[in-house]
């Protein structure tokens, strides 16, 4: 079975997904900059894992994609919600955000 992976494009709408099938979200993500996605789902939706990888040429200062792989096991509507900012900053220093409707069925 093919991983569903979903983008930015994502943010701010609704999708749909299987129960129990495991999907995943990807983000750009520059994390020399000390910006990284941070995200909270809503109960009955599980954050698998979350990791990093540079892109291509991807040095000091190059960015790469964060891929965040979910799952649920049961049917209805949860919300994921991220927000990329610098941690030790605190919220007040989110400079985007993604928000998703997950549709289990």
């Amino acid at each position: 079975m093919t991983l569903l992976v979903f983008t930015a494009l994502a943010c701010g709408g609704i999708i749909d997904v299987s129960v129990n099938r495991p999907f995943a979200i990807d983000l750009e993500e520059n994390a020399t900059t000390g910006y990284r996605w941070q995200f909270e789902a809503d109960p009955g939706l599980e954050i698998v894992s979350s990791s990093y990888t540079v892109g291509e040429g991807g040095g000091v200062g190059g960015g790469g994609m964060r891929r965040l792989m979910l799952r649920s096991e049961v049917q209805g509507e949860r919300g994921l919600h991220g927000k990329l900012l610098r941690s030790w900053l605190g919220e007040s220093s989110a400079i985007k955000r993604c928000d998703i409707t997950v549709r289990v069925r």
